[in-house]
């Protein structure tokens, strides 16, 4: 027959600190994985499906900013138009004392943009999510690597429960302004 091990104090505070450890442990993982921005593949969902990989021909100018804390490092570069909701938060974080923000550069109408890839970013706070094409663009000699921002979610259509809650401003590559409702999955934690 095992003979059983006698509890001491010392014993019982060596349990005691590992249980509190694992606690804290486990409560710190949960705590990260809830605040932290999740990430999905939006290559198959349309409209994303329909632009990528293939040249799209800017019909209007656009501007390019690069921010200091950007959402892919890969891409740097902000592309934005005056249709986009983020355009004038861009124009005016130029004017702050200590601006965040850098102007790179106008590149004019009739030049070509290429996306690669498309994500949805969801914020662990405040759980709002921001749908972004990432591509390269070429103007005088130089390849810039950009990110746009594309999709605004209707929040009276999420709260309804109706799946196809999101549109599209006109981008810059679109002669007019597509009035479709699309549905688009949520990013998941893993």
């Amino acid at each position: 027959m095992k003979q059983r091990k006698e509890i001491t104090g010392a014993r019982v505070l060596k349990i005691a600190l590992l249980e509190i450890f694992g606690g804290i442990s486990l409560f710190c993982f949960l705590l990260y994985m809830t605040v932290k921005t999740k990430s999905t593949s939006l290559q198959k969902e349309e409209p994303f499906q329909a632009i990528l990989n293939k040249p799209q021909t800017l019909l209007r100018d656009v501007e390019l900013f690069d921010e200091e804390l950007s959402t892919n490092d890969d891409f740097p570069n902000i592309m934005t138009d005056q249709y986009q909701h983020n355009f004038t938060n861009l124009q005016g974080r130029l004017k702050i004392p200590k601006p965040d923000v850098t102007y790179i550069a106008k590149i004019p109408a009739g030049q070509q943009v290429v996306f690669r890839k498309a994500i949805m970013y969801t914020n662990g706070v405040s759980g709002g999510s921001t749908p972004c094409l990432f591509g390269t663009i070429r103007y005088n000699d130089r390849e810039y690597k950009v990110e746009y921002q594309w999709g605004d979610q209707s929040i009276s259509r999420r709260s309804d429960n109706i799946p196809e809650s999101w549109s599209f401003a006109m981008a810059p590559w679109q002669p007019a302004i597509d009035l479709t409702f699309y549905e688009l999955p949520i990013a998941e934690w893993w």
